[in-house]
């Protein structure tokens, strides 16, 4: 990466500046409490079934087969295996799980230091997120400020891999690829299609966050 060349930042949000890993733990902790008695598992192997069943059905709002409200619920007929469950019973047996989240919410280590660090630079989030949540958690995190655009898949149409969420967020600042560096954490639907691109992309992972936006920092400061 030449990051004298770098005037922009294209940054997801889930798992790269928010602690969805977080969240997701302590909301389905509140949520499998009063479930617990009807399975067998460890609360460990539960949260990897449920992880996979938010994969399962995330991908298909991806898709645009769903919107956010008709995943979650999805997602929580396949866990519990109960594939009639009414929108309304599945939504208040959800509830306890939403309110969880938010109240986790939290950013990711060694963040807010990166976002102060690059102010100079124009960012992006661009993210499969759906929009009103996605703002929400920029304003709650005390970060929105720092976005010039909130790109997710209600305004490209489209969700990542998908080089069109990508060539929109470069379009609503005149950008070139050259000129831009993709940070996210999902090496397919964040590192490789900006790269294909042209873009420089760095990959963020649990455990190391601080340390590659400390780096990323140092780099563009030095630019």
């Amino acid at each position: 990466m030449k990051a004298s060349g770098i005037k922009a930042l294209l940054l997801d949000l889930d798992d790269t500046l928010f602690d969805d890993s977080h969240a997701t733990a302590q909301a389905f902790a509140a949520f499998i409490a009063p479930h617990a008695a009807r399975f067998a598992e460890s609360e460990t192997e539960l949260l990897r079934r449920w992880r996979a069943c938010v994969d399962r059905h995330w991908r298909r709002f991806e898709s645009g087969e769903l919107t956010i409200e008709q995943q979650r619920h999805e997602r929580l007929r396949d866990f519990l295996g109960l594939p009639q469950l009414a929108e309304e019973e599945a939504a208040q047996l959800f509830q306890p799980y939403m309110d969880a989240y938010r109240r986790h919410r939290r950013l990711t280590p060694g963040a807010a230091g990166f976002l102060d660090a690059t102010r100079r630079l124009t960012r992006i989030i661009v993210s499969n997120g759906g929009a009103e949540q996605q703002r929400d958690k920029l304003a709650h995190l005390g970060i929105a400020h720092h976005f010039r655009h909130v790109v997710t898949v209600d305004e490209a149409g489209v969700a990542k891999p998908d080089p069109r969420i990508f060539r929109h967020a470069l379009a609503l600042e005149n950008l070139v690829p050259a000129a831009c560096l993709m940070v996210g954490d999902d090496p397919a639907r964040d590192i490789a299609p900006a790269r294909k691109l042209g873009m420089a992309a760095y990959q963020v992972s649990h455990g190391r966050h601080a340390i590659v936006f400390e780096q990323l920092s140092q780099k563009l400061q030095t630019a």
